[in-house]
């Protein structure tokens, strides 16, 4: 008899855990290159900034150095952001507008920005006093 019961306990515990189970969702592999991902959620997070130093200009966009804002007091390191220009971009400089293409080498900035087709575009660039 106890058998028997046990083999009906064992039954009952065994059959209460298969829905819990089968409810669980299936463990995919959907991961996104890193890229794709963080360009993901950039996009989803809209605009966002940078402050730094201009490192680089060229025809259709600048490279600054810096941190994007409220990263700073994380201790991260400054790093590398390449933004693109669109028609749309303005650029300010002592409360006097700049074209984008006047941007100078060395020059502290504050760029504000979005994620658009894979590409940071810079919305404004405000040029900061050394």
């Amino acid at each position: 008899m106890r058998a028997v019961t046990a083999v009906t306990l064992a039954l009952t515990l065994a059959c209460s855990a298969i829905p819990a189970v089968a409810q669980q969702k299936p463990a995919t592999d959907t991961k996104k290159p890193a890229t794709d991902t963080m360009r993901d959620a950039d996009s989803k997070l809209g605009t966002r900034s940078v402050t730094g130093t201009v490192k680089k200009t060229t025809e259709n966009g600048f490279v600054v150095v810096g941190r994007e804002a409220g990263q700073r007091e994380a201790g991260q390191k400054d790093r590398e952001w390449a933004f693109v220009f669109d028609e749309a971009t303005r650029v300010n400089a002592d409360g006097k507008a700049r074209t984008a293409k006047e941007l100078r080498e060395g020059e502290p900035v504050t760029v504000t920005y979005t994620n658009r087709d894979g590409k940071i575009v810079a919305q404004s660039v405000k040029v900061n006093p050394k």
